[in-house]
Parts: structure tokens; sequence; C-alpha cells
């Protein structure tokens, strides 16, 4: 399992996207869709449930058009990536690009 601090992967999804968080692309390690906070919004998930699901829960939870209904917060955990924040480690789908 790798592991990364909440700081250094703000950075990286920065330094891979750009600043705006709308574009940063995740992959479900599920069904590997690529999705981003964008297609959540187009989906008009509302901010609140965008917050909590994305690189956390697949897109296709949300709408038929993408995506599968995998999360993380089940028990099978086929993840590769956590992201520690505040000393807790939490699942998280990684970057677009595998990093």
């Amino acid at each position: 399992m790798k592991t990364i601090e909440h700081d250094q992967w703000l950075r990286k999804g920065e330094e891979l996207f750009g600043k705006d968080v709308k574009k940063w692309q995740f992959v479900c390690p599920g069904c590997k869709t690529v999705q981003t906070i964008q297609d959540f919004i187009d989906a008009e998930v509302s901010k609140e449930t965008i917050s909590r699901s994305i690189g956390f829960s697949c897109i296709g939870r949300f709408t038929d058009k993408k995506g599968c209904k995998w999360t993380l917060g089940g028990l099978l955990r086929i993840h590769k990536l956590e992201v520690v924040q505040n000393g807790k480690a939490i699942p998280s789908f990684e970057f677009a690009n595998g990093e």
C-alpha cells in the first residue's frame, strides 16, 4: 500500500493537473474509469456529496453514463493509495497517471 501525506498529495495534484481541482483526474480501481470533480458537477451531484465522494466512490454511483458502483467504503480493499490526514490513513483513488 502506498501512502502519501495530504499536503504532498495536494502538491502532486496541482503539479499534474493545475490549480483548478475540478480538472484533477482520478481512476476508479474497480472499473478504471477516469473521473473529475467536473464529472460529478455535470451529473448534478451536490457539493457536499462531491466532497465526500471524489476519489473515494466511482462516478457510476451517481450516473448511468459512466463508471461503476464501486466505493472504497466496502469490505474489499483493492485500492493502492491512502492519503494521510491528521494522522489518519484515508483510502483514495490514484491520480489518472498512476501516481
